[in-house]
Parts: structure tokens; C-alpha cells; sequence
């Protein structure tokens, strides 16, 4: 797989200007939302709406998909690494972790457990609800990040996170 060089959010911005000139949608195509890019083209970005709340919207749209193309395609190297202070302490902010900042701490935990995660170990080691960990889970599995199995001794449901499963060493990194 080529790499995919990293989208900037000023080129987001400068794209989404071309919606002042009717080219609306031109940014989230750029962000890899491909769907709502043809959307936003054909309906005038749901006919302005959608185009103007894009503009608080594209710096997490453009971290999104950069995030997830250095998962995607293995570059371990430029997503942030625990210290080892960190693996062994729990990560403790003052609120409950939701939404995306929730599945990049599973990501990263997952990261640490060789690629495999249950519910229960999510819920020990992040400060999150079941509930929210559980949309956590089912996001990144829809974005084909995560994928449930049962595992064939405990039947406990366990989360493989494919992209940060251990490699054999002639198993190639693409």
C-alpha cells in the first residue's frame, strides 16, 4: 500500500472556501469522506447548513484521518508511544473519556496488549462508562479498526485491533 501523505487543515480550509463559489464539499472529499463530499457537491452543503458547520468541523476531520491512515497503514513510529511510566499507570484525566479522544487511548491500549482487548480490560484501564466504551468499540469496528471474535477457550468477547496485531518477521509490513 502507498503511503498517503498527511492532509493539512489549511489546504481543508482553502478547499472549503471553493464552497463560497458553489463547490461545496470539496474538503470533505479532501478529508476522505467520500459519502458526504458527493453529498455536500450535490445539495450546495445541504444547501449552506452543512457547509458552515464544517468550518468548526474540519481540524478534527483532517486529525481523524490522518490518525487513521498511520494506523491503517502500520506507522507505529509516528503515532504517539507510551512512556514507561504511562504503560504501567492508567491514563487518569479529570473527565470520562467519549468519542474520538476514547478510541485513541483503546487504540493505544491496544497497542500495549499486543492487538487484542476485552471489554472488561478497556473498563479497568480507562475512565470510561461501559456504554461509552462499548460506542467506542463498535466506531472503530465500523471503521473496520477493530473486529469482535469470541475467544474459543473463555468465550469471552475479545476486540482484535488487526493493524497492531505482532508480525512474524517475514511477514511483509504493507
Amino acid at each position: 500500500m502507498i503511503p498517503s501523505p498527511a492532509k493539512s487543515v489549511g489546504t481543508a480550509y482553502a478547499l472549503w472556501c471553493l464552497g463560497l463559489f458553489g463547490a461545496c464539499g470539496i474538503h470533505r472529499l479532501y478529508a476522505g469522506k467520500t459519502f458526504t463530499g458527493i453529498l455536500w457537491l450535490l445539495t450546495f452543503g445541504l444547501l449552506g447548513i452543512g457547509q458552515l458547520i464544517d468550518l468548526f468541523l474540519i481540524p478534527g476531520m483532517i486529525e481523524d484521518y490522518n490518525f487513521k491512515q498511520a494506523v491503517l497503514l502500520g506507522q507505529r513510529a509516528q503515532l504517539p508511544q507510551p512512556s514507561p511510566t504511562q504503560a504501567s499507570t492508567p491514563f487518569l484525566p479529570s473527565q470520562p473519556l467519549k468519542g474520538q479522544p476514547l478510541m485513541r487511548e483503546i487504540l493505544r491500549l491496544a497497542q500495549q496488549r499486543q492487538g487484542i482487548l476485552t471489554l472488561s480490560e478497556i473498563a479497568i484501564h480507562l475512565p470510561a462508562d461501559f456504554d461509552e466504551i462499548e460506542r467506542a468499540l463498535q466506531e472503530l469496528s465500523r471503521r473496520s479498526m477493530a473486529f469482535p471474535t469470541n475467544n474459543p477457550i473463555t468465550g469471552a468477547v475479545e476486540y482484535q485491533f488487526v493493524h497492531l496485531l505482532p508480525r512474524s518477521p517475514d511477514q511483509p509490513s504493507g
